[in-house]
């Protein structure tokens, strides 16, 4: 703005010294001729009003600006929430052959190392333990198929406390079990699957046992 000033200025000036030459002249004979009319009259107050409405307009197109940027600020934060607000994993066992898993002596982590899908990568296949980014409610689904010479069955876990279970006894065929539920979950927590000692569960090639979850809303 300090430019249109300095024009505006540079104006006033002239309009000033236009207004001033409205005085008596001489021609070159030292006649006396009659007074030129000024160029513009009221000059000054008018370079004066159009000072204050630059300024005006200046404080308007520095109030469009700061809103601009504030829109592009709560736009970003809005592609930010939609970004954090896409999880979802959905696993399996990925084997060579069919084979089970268990029974074991002691309480294991059930580690899936097969990928449907892993959006947001929240999941680790290396850990089995699925992280919260964000804080929200998610929906957690898993089925356990097995052969019936043990109980199948796993436990839903959430920072190593349990929070639900799917179980089936013992018996002279293959047996299923499955269990869902959501979760208000803060960032940070876990959940996983447990297999308890004394359980087992198939890893077969056609993936009949599986582990998915997703983020429902953010909260």
């Amino acid at each position: 703005m300090t430019t249109t000033k300095a024009v505006l200025l540079l104006l006033l000036w002239t309009g000033l010294a236009s207004a001033e030459s409205g005085g008596s002249h001489e021609d070159s004979a030292g006649a006396a001729i009659a007074p030129l009319p000024p160029r513009h009259p009221n000059s000054l107050p008018e370079m004066q009003e159009m000072l204050i409405e630059m300024r005006e307009l200046e404080l308007k197109l520095e109030a469009v600006e700061d809103n601009n940027a504030d829109l592009n600020n709560t736009l970003k934060q809005l592609q930010n929430i939609n970004e954090e607000s896409k999880v979802a994993f959905s696993v399996s066992f990925s084997v060579s052959s069919d084979i089970h898993i268990g029974p074991h002596d002691t309480d294991i982590t059930l580690g899936f190392n097969h990928v449907f899908s892993n959006i947001g990568n929240a999941y680790s296949v290396r850990s089995g333990i699925f992280t919260a980014p964000v804080r929200g409610v998610y929906q957690f689904q898993y089925h356990i198929f097995a052969g019936g010479s043990h109980g199948a069955g796993a436990k839903l876990m959430k920072n190593g406390e349990q929070v639900a279970a799917a179980y089936n006894h013992k018996a002279p065929h293959d047996i299923n079990t499955s269990q869902g539920l959501s979760l208000l979950l803060e960032k940070g927590d876990e959940v996983s699957l447990l297999l308890e000692a004394g359980w087992w569960v198939a890893a077969y090639q056609g993936h009949l046992t599986t582990f998915s979850g997703q983020l429902l809303f953010l909260m």
